[in-house]
C-alpha cells in the first residue's frame, strides 16, 4: 500500500469518528428532550410527597393565617389571599391536620 492510501484511510477514519460522535450527540439530545421532562415530573412528584415539603407548606400557611388575622387592611388581606391561591393551588388540603388551617385554606381557595 502506498503512503497516500494510508494517509487517506486515516483521514477517512477521523472523519468517520467525528461524524459518529456528532450523530451520537444528536441521539443523546433527542433522548434527553423526550425523557428529561418526564423524569423531572416524577422527581417533583416525589419531592411534593416528602414530609419536609408538606411541613414547610403548612408552616407557610400558618404564617399567612396569622398575618391574615392581624389587624390588617383589606388590601393586605387581598394580597395574602392572592399569595395563598398562587402558592397553594396544587396543595392537597387533606394533608393539613390542624382543622383551623384546613378550613382557612379551603375558604381562601374556594375548594
Amino acid at each position: 500500500m502506498s503512503i497516500f492510501k494510508i494517509v487517506l484511510s486515516y483521514i477517512g477514519g477521523i472523519i468517520l469518528l467525528v461524524m459518529l460522535s456528532f450523530g451520537t450527540g444528536l441521539i443523546n439530545l433527542e433522548y434527553k428532550k423526550f425523557f428529561k421532562p418526564k423524569l423531572e415530573n416524577v422527581e417533583r412528584s416525589v419531592f411534593e410527597e416528602t414530609k419536609s415539603y408538606t411541613h414547610g407548606k403548612i408552616q407557610d400557611l400558618a404564617k399567612y393565617y396569622e398575618e391574615y388575622n392581624k389587624d390588617t387592611t383589606i388590601e393586605d388581606k387581598e394580597s395574602i389571599k392572592s399569595l395563598i391561591k398562587l402558592n397553594f393551588a396544587e396543595f392537597n388540603a387533606d394533608k393539613i391536620k390542624a382543622h383551623k388551617l384546613k378550613i382557612f385554606l379551603t375558604d381562601i381557595r374556594g375548594y
